[in-house]
């Protein structure tokens, strides 16, 4: 298993969910959050903050996702593809290993608790 956290756009969010639920993925968490560093977009953002915030900090949404292996390339083309925009705070995609995962209604483990 899979997890993918992405961190993109705010206005890119719509479509990008869209996509991910025709290609089958489940359970998408999104969180909004302040980004920090290059994954900002000082420009777009410091016309709703003060200068002085809006220099270090950004809106953005991060995407989490658990998937089966198999899932989590088909998963990371549609975040990359729908969340370009080709300037800078387009975000960035993580991918990593799962460990263990448990259903905590039902006490399956592994994939089948997905």
């Amino acid at each position: 298993m899979k997890e993918i956290k992405a961190y993109v756009r705010p206005v890119k969010l719509g479509t990008i969910l869209h996509e991910l639920e025709v290609a089958g993925a489940r359970d998408v968490t999104v969180i909004r959050v302040d980004a920090i560093g290059v994954i900002a977009d000082p420009e777009q953002d410091r016309r709703r903050f003060v200068r002085a915030y809006a220099e270090r900090y950004s809106a953005v949404a991060k995407l989490e996702i658990v998937c089966r292996d198999e899932k989590a390339e088909p998963f990371v083309r549609i975040i990359q593809e729908h969340a370009r925009t080709g300037a800078p705070g387009d975000g960035r995609i993580f991918v990593s290993a799962i460990e263990r995962t448990v259903n905590i209604r039902s006490g399956q483990e592994g994939p089948e608790a997905l």
